[in-house]
C-alpha cells in the first residue's frame, strides 16, 4: 500500500507526460531517479516522512494493526482470484455488482447512485483507451483506485526487469472493468468476502465466520476506520508546497474530527449506507459550510460595502479537499428589476490552484476545518442600485473541465478517446450548482 518504489516510478511517468498527464490521481513526485535505489529511499524518508495513521491500538481479527492490514489488503497490483471455490453456488461465483445486489439489494441500489460506481467514467476511460497501448503500466496505476481488481485490467505484466512485457490479460472481464469501483474492489480478496464488524459485536471480540453464504465473512474493524479510505484519498508521495496533491487523510488527521476519532465513514457512510456523498452533492456541500453576510454602514449611502464570511463548520477536511473543485463567491449589485449593475460584480475563488505540470502551487484559498475566510466587497453605488446579491457557486469538476479541453487539442488521440473525452468535458461543464443565493435590499 505504501510502496516508495511505486512513488518514484510515478514521478518518472509524470516527467514523461508533462501537460498530457493521463490520470492525475497517481501523478507527481520528485526527480530522484538519478540516485541509487538505496539512496532514494533514505532521501525520500528524510524529506517526506511516511503518512502515519492515527490508530495504534491492537485490534482483534486477522490483522492486529492498520499497517499490516493496509500492506496486505491493498497490495497492488492485486492478484487474480482465479476460479471460484466449488462450494460457491449461483451469485457467489460472480464478481459483478448486480450479482452481489441479488442478496444485498439496498447496498447495491445505493452504490449505483455514487461516483464509486462511475469511477470508470468517460473522462477516465477516455484517457485509458489509448494509454493501455502506449503506457500500460501507467494505465494500471490509474486503475489502482478506479478499477483495482486484476480481472478489470485489460493487460497484464509478465516477467520482471528487462525481460518484462505486457500482454492481453487472460482474466480480463470487460463488463466488470466498466463497473469501476465494484463491490468486490473493497470486499473480496481471493474469493474471501471481507467486511466490518457487526454493530452489536462486543468490543475486543473477533466475529469472523467460516460458514454460511460465500463460506462466511472475514470481519475487521478497519472497514470502519479512516485508514480504509486512505489508500485512494491520500498520496504518499510529495506534492508542491509540501502538500500532497491528494491530501485528504492528512487534512482529516490534523483536524478536530481526526483528533476526536470521527471517521470518514461517519459522514460519508452514515449508518453504513453505501453513498459516499461529497462535493458533487448539493445537500452535503451546504452542510459543510456556514455563510454569513454583513452589510457595512456605508451600504445605505453612496458606497456599498459588505463582508462575506464562509466557515468550514461541517467538513473534516479542507473545504473543498483535492484540486478538482472550485467554489466561487459572487457578490454584485442589482437594480430593482434584478439586472446586474455593470462593473459591480466581484468573484472570489476558493480552490487549490496548481501549475499545468503540477510542479508549483499558484495559490491555495481553501478553508481548513473549523476555520473561516472573509471576503470584503466595496463598490460605488449608482442611483439605480437597489440591492446586493451574494451567491456561492460550486464547480465540482472545474479542473477537469479545463483539463479535458486541453486534452482534446492533442491530434494523436484515437476517435474513441476523443468521443469519450468530449462527453466528459460536457459532463464537467454541467456539474455546477449553487449552495447560497441571497439578496439584501439597500435603503436610500
Amino acid at each position: 500500500m505504501y510502496n516508495r518504489d511505486q512513488s518514484r516510478s510515478s514521478g518518472r511517468r509524470c516527467r514523461k507526460y508533462g501537460m498530457r498527464l493521463k490520470c492525475i490521481i497517481f501523478l507527481v513526485s520528485v526527480p530522484l531517479f538519478a540516485l541509487p535505489v538505496f539512496s532514494q529511499k533514505i532521501l525520500i524518508s528524510f524529506l517526506f516522512p511516511p503518512v502515519q495513521a492515527s490508530e495504534t491500538k491492537e485490534i482483534p481479527g486477522k490483522w492486529n494493526h492498520w499497517r499490516d492490514f493496509g500492506n496486505d489488503y491493498f497490495r497492488y497490483p492485486l492478484p487474480p482470484m482465479g476460479e471460484a471455490p466449488e462450494s460457491y453456488k449461483g451469485a457467489e461465483r460472480s464478481l459483478l455488482p448486480e450479482r452481489c445486489g441479488s442478496c444485498h439489494p439496498e447496498q447495491y441500489k445505493q452504490w449505483q447512485t455514487t461516483l464509486h460506481a462511475k469511477s470508470m467514467s468517460p473522462g477516465i476511460y477516455g484517457q485509458l483507451v489509448d494509454m493501455w497501448e502506449t503506457d500500460p503500466e501507467q494505465a494500471q496505476n490509474c486503475n489502482e483506485c478506479h478499477a483495482p481488481l486484476a480481472e478489470q485490467q485489460k493487460r497484464a505484466k509478465f516477467g520482471a526487469g528487462p525481460f518484462a512485457n505486457w500482454r492481453e490479460n487472460p482474466f480480463h472481464n470487460r463488463k466488470l472493468e466498466m463497473h469501476g469501483l465494484a463491490c468486490a474492489s473493497c470486499h473480496v480478496r481471493d474469493w474471501r468476502v471481507h467486511g466490518p464488524r457487526k454493530k452489536d459485536t462486543p468490543e475486543g471480540m473477533d466475529d469472523t465466520t467460516s460458514k454460511g453464504p460465500h463460506a462466511g465473512v472475514e470481519r475487521t474493524l478497519f472497514f470502519s476506520r479512516s485508514e480504509f479510505c486512505m489508500n485512494c484519498h491520500q498520496h504518499t508521495f510529495p506534492g508542491p508546497n509540501g502538500k500532497s496533491i491528494q491530501n485528504t487523510y492528512n487534512e482529516w488527521k490534523n483536524s478536530l474530527w481526526g483528533r476526536e476519532g470521527v471517521s470518514c465513514q461517519s459522514c460519508h457512510m452514515p449508518g453504513r449506507a453505501h453513498l459516499w456523498r461529497g462535493i458533487h452533492d448539493k445537500e452535503m456541500t451546504q452542510g459543510a459550510v456556514q455563510i454569513d453576510v454583513k452589510l457595512g454602514a456605508e451600504a445605505h449611502g453612496e458606497i456599498v460595502t459588505a463582508e462575506v464570511e464562509l466557515t468550514n463548520s461541517g467538513a473534516g477536511h479542507y473545504f473543498p479537499t483535492y484540486i478538482t473543485p472550485s467554489v466561487d463567491v459572487i457578490t454584485e449589485l442589482e437594480d430593482k428589476d434584478g439586472r446586474t449593475i455593470a462593473g459591480s460584480r466581484q468573484i472570489n475563488v476558493i480552490e487549490r490552484k496548481l501549475s499545468s505540470d503540477f510542479s508549483r502551487e499558484i495559490y491555495d484559498t481553501r478553508i481548513p476545518p473549523q476555520k473561516s475566510i472573509t471576503f470584503r466587497y466595496r463598490r460605488g453605488r449608482r442611483e439605480d442600485a437597489a440591492r446586493l446579491r451574494v451567491r456561492v457557486q460550486v464547480r465540482p469538476d472545474a479542473f477537469y473541465q479545463n483539463f479535458f479541453g486541453e486534452f482534446l487539442k492533442n491530434q494523436k488521440i484515437s476517435e474513441l478517446s476523443r468521443k469519450l473525452i468530449t462527453q466528459a468535458r460536457n459532463i464537467a461543464a454541467s456539474s455546477s450548482f449553487e449552495i447560497y443565493d441571497e439578496k439584501f435590499e439597500l435603503r436610500n
